[in-house]
């Protein structure tokens, strides 16, 4: 069975897996994704197996009908920053402006609008433009004026004049990374259970190693000049961190956008790690 995962950009996890051959026992498609939207629309639709994305989706894709489990983090936190070109300097000149999100009603568009409201910022526009990639082209086309970036696209916008405002996991601490999400019928098949191997061997062999083979590895995997904070950033262990589901339930209880009926921990399955 070929597992078909989406993805924003390779997690460390899985260029290391890559790098050592532990996918010799399971065939891996892994498709860069558009937007969080388009990763619903996968697993409704059977098209995609597994998600690499923020584990707050899972508050809006269960409601919305997907049958899913969040089996491992694949970062200790995103090393996500807000950037701003064309004016603002500041998070509090960002009142009024247009903000570029994924989607405007869930995932790290919300720790965003968090920060933002925490800081008495109102009267953003949140408009919906895409995954990282397309949110760095809107932010240099001048379509918004800040949005959030991480590795390696952070790295591109400072260099073509953005402004950073501030780094989510310095402002929102213990604020997980992105999870692995799977399909609920897959996550008992032999062949995520030969995926989960292969990221757990990977992640022990990132434990082990120089940080600077690590990073030279993520280089060569097109990272650049972004390949140390990726590495700064690895999972040091798969399992998903209770207290940072507990900051995403607190971001979303804030918000007053908590959904009846979703535990975050009720859908988190650290057995299959084991097994």
């Amino acid at each position: 069975m070929t597992l078909r995962q989406s993805q924003f950009v390779p997690p460390v996890p899985l260029i290391v897996a890559e790098a050592n051959g532990l996918l010799d026992r399971v065939d891996v498609d892994a498709r860069r994704t558009t937007g969080s939207p388009h990763q619903l629309a996968g697993l409704l639709a059977g098209d995609i197996d597994l998600a690499v994305t923020a584990i707050d989706n899972l508050f809006a894709w269960v409601p919305a009908g997907a049958d899913v489990q969040l089996v491992a983090q694949m970062e200790s936190t995103t090393a996500l920053g807000i950037f701003a070109i064309g004016g603002p300097s500041s998070l509090a000149q960002l009142t009024g402006r247009r903000f570029g999100v994924d989607a405007a009603g869930n995932g790290f568009a919300l720790a965003a609008r968090w920060l933002l409201e925490s800081a008495g910022v109102g009267g953003v526009d949140y408009a919906e433009v895409g995954g990282v990639r397309e949110r760095l082209g809107a932010l240099l086309d001048g379509v918004v004026d800040a949005t959030l970036l991480g590795p390696p696209f952070d790295a591109t916008a400072v260099e073509s004049g953005a402004v950073l405002l501030g780094r989510v996991p310095e402002m929102l601490p213990g604020f997980p990374g992105q999870g692995l999400v799977a399909r609920a019928d897959a996550c008992g098949s032999e062949d995520v259970a030969a995926y989960l191997d292969a990221l757990h061997e990977a992640t022990t062999i990132s434990n082990r190693i120089e940080d600077a083979e690590g990073i030279d590895m993520l280089v060569a995997a097109g990272f650049g000049k972004a390949a140390a904070s990726a590495w700064a950033t690895r999972p040091r262990t798969l399992r998903v961190p209770a207290p940072g589901l507990d900051v995403i339930t607190r971001v979303r209880a804030d918000l007053g956008m908590l959904p009846p009926g979703v535990r975050l921990a009720d859908l988190c399955v650290p057995g299959i790690l084991q097994e």
